[in-house]
């Protein structure tokens, strides 16, 4: 999953994995975008569109909260009081939710423009999924109240979620197998060309210093031991290739299949060296590298045929990306703020949450001040319990103290007659 997807689908703090991408309407077989009504300010507009001030407060909440769990697990609270970071934070986490804001509303834009639709069974798995995370978390009731937690209404956080399915399914438009963005494979040999410049290309058999059918450590004596092997085979005629495909334990061998491309500097420096020092169609001996035991074959630098391999990294090199892509409409967006904007910050912000959400942290900011209102008559009924039982204690060693002086001096009024 891309990062911007990842922002767009995933913005929770306490229950990212429970909650998932959800959507609104329980009942509904379709799913569509929901216009939220809302009578809050204005903070800003996306190429016209007006976001209100309790979607924005929403996210700003959220990402508060998520900074506030990251930075306790380093054993920094109270950030927003520290005089040196709570400035820092606060532009941080006000950039964020503007940039999340803005993400959200221009996937959605784009999406729209396009006379673009959700697939029936794409509605039916956020659906589905939404079900799925009611139940898991005990029900509507507690859905909503997490979602409060949070910062968002269930409405608000589904259109979110929404979003993310737009993102994907935009993605498939214009980067997937026939996206109408890809480059061409020209285009991609001729970066293929420009990544690589002199570029040797090689295929290797890698015997590791770890076995990989047991995951035991070898010594550098057994994984060499088993590299020569491998090399008397090769030596004794058989095929390199089939001797590769047969015992090579690289993990990149699956993705590399016809062999590397790379210049100095992209492979371990040994063997780079061992591959500059070979011909063309000559394998090599030993070659030690930090990894483990290496046999080098030198191969035609075939940007053609290697092309399947470097695809997608090819693909990444020239920006051809869903997540640039966004980036680009989100440079291009107009976006106004009004002065609302610049009065919401961490002091503030939960004045601005949607009213039902206020309402629930209200309720639950009363049940845990009952709760400590209630501990501390307990400890005051405690300790005036105490007081008492410690001053008949007093009173009784008092008695105690007076009759054994009585006693003794009874005792020494005997012994004088």
């Amino acid at each position: 999953m891309s990062k911007m997807l990842q922002r767009i689908a995933a913005l929770v703090v306490m229950v990212a994995v429970t909650m998932g991408a959800t959507v609104w309407g329980v009942s509904s077989t379709t799913i569509h975008y929901k216009n939220i009504q809302s009578d809050a300010p204005v903070v800003m507009t996306i190429n016209g569109d007006e976001v209100h001030a309790d979607e924005y407060a929403g996210m700003l909440y959220n990402y508060m909260l998520y900074y506030e769990q990251m930075y306790s697990s380093f054993g920094l609270t109270d950030i927003w009081n520290n005089e040196e970071l709570g400035p820092a934070m606060l532009q941080t986490v006000q950039a964020d939710a503007y940039n999340q804001i803005v993400s959200t509303h221009v996937v959605l834009q784009h999406f729209n423009d396009l006379g673009m639709s959700l697939s029936y069974a794409e509605q039916k798995a956020l659906q589905q999924q939404l079900s799925d995370t009611i139940e898991s978390v005990g029900g509507m009731e507690m859905y909503t109240q997490l979602l409060a937690d949070m910062g968002f209404t269930p409405d608000t956080y589904s259109n979110m979620s929404y979003s993310s399915a737009c993102y994907r399914a935009l993605d498939e438009y214009y980067y997937g197998e026939n996206g109408v963005n890809l480059p061409t494979d020209e285009e991609l040999i001729k970066q293929f060309e420009e990544t690589y410049p002199d570029a040797l290309a090689a295929e290797h058999i890698l015997i590791s210093l770890t076995d990989p059918t047991t995951g035991e450590t070898r010594t550098e004596d057994q994984a060499k031991a088993e590299a020569q092997k491998v090399l008397d085979r090769l030596n004794a005629g058989e095929n390199f290739e089939d001797v590769m495909n047969e015992v090579s334990e690289d993990p990149g061998l699956a993705s590399y299949p016809d062999g590397y491309v790379f210049t100095e500097g992209q492979m371990l420096q040994p063997f780079y060296e061992a591959t500059l020092a070979l011909q063309e169609g000559e394998v090599s001996g030993l070659v030690q590298t930090e990894a483990g035991f290496h046999i080098i074959k030198r191969i035609p630098v075939d940007y053609t045929a290697m092309l399947e391999s470097y695809r997608s990294t090819l693909i990444s090199a020239m920006g051809a990306t869903m997540d640039n892509l966004l980036a680009q409409w989100m440079e291009e967006a107009d976006v106004q703020t009004t002065d609302t904007y610049d009065q919401i910050t961490n002091e503030n912000v939960r004045d601005y949450l949607p009213a039902e959400v206020q309402e629930i942290l209200n309720q639950e900011d009363a049940i845990e001040q009952a709760a400590q209102d209630a501990a501390a008559a307990a400890g005051d009924q405690d300790a005036s319990g105490a007081d008492a039982a410690a001053e008949e204690d007093a009173q009784q060693a008092a008695e105690e103290d007076a009759s054994a002086d009585a006693q003794a001096e009874q005792e020494a009024a005997g012994a004088a007659e």
